[in-house]
């Protein structure tokens, strides 16, 4: 997950720079704030990446396309619409390795199914999921969610509508979802853009209203 993050953040500099190089201190920046690292952080409870970490990421997906002078990384030989496809190599990769693991789960998915307490928990994540939303929506930012964004670019739209149409297979799921909102918007978006300081903005306002549910469920 890391190697996309920085794939991504990286991809969306040089863009907007129009040029081959970018800014280290900036890279890093921008690769933990963006609101999937924030995310990862208390999951895999490892820190931030480093310099160090982003330069050994980077080296392993361009070897011998890069150099380091003066804080400003420069990439040789290298096109965006190779890098472009390389994102979606790593999207593609770890999209079959979750699905593999989701898969080896079945067996323990369809007994619950089978089980007769299996409707009042489903009724009970689903609670969870509307309280969850109806928390989220009394945020004004949360209005920018209300519809989906960049279908034509975005592997997985999604939005408070769609959400609220799924049947969570667990308390975190919802929760998964509406990240998901907010990481599409911030990608989408032109960073500095109004809708970029919306997105960045409804993060914290998103974290408010998990820490709020996590403390009713207790």
């Amino acid at each position: 997950m890391e190697e996309i993050i920085v794939l991504q953040t990286l991809y969306s500099l040089l863009v907007q720079s129009k040029s081959n190089r970018v800014s280290l201190v900036r890279l890093q920046t921008e690769i933990n704030e963006n609101p999937l690292m924030t995310r990862l952080v208390p999951c895999t409870g490892k820190p931030v990446l480093s310099v160090h970490d982003i330069l050994e990421i980077i080296k392993r997906l361009f070897p011998k396309k890069t150099s380091l002078t003066e804080g400003q990384l420069t990439f040789y030989n290298l096109q965006l619409g190779e890098m472009r496809e390389k994102l979606f190599e790593l999207f593609e990769d770890i999209k079959s390795r979750l699905t593999r693991q989701i898969g080896e789960c079945e067996p323990t998915i369809e007994a619950l199914l089978k089980d007769n307490t299996t409707s009042q928990r489903t009724r009970l994540l689903v609670l969870c999921r509307d309280t969850l939303l109806n928390k989220f929506e009394e945020h004004e930012k949360s209005k920018m969610y209300a519809k989906s964004i960049g279908q034509a670019v975005i592997r997985e739209p999604l939005d408070l509508r769609l959400i609220r149409q799924r049947t969570p297979a667990s308390i975190l799921e919802p929760q998964a979802w509406l990240q998901m909102c907010v990481a599409n918007a911030t990608m989408y978006h032109p960073t500095g853009s109004a809708e970029w300081r919306n997105a960045r903005a409804s993060q914290a306002q998103l974290d408010e209203t998990i820490g709020f549910v996590r403390s009713v469920l207790e």
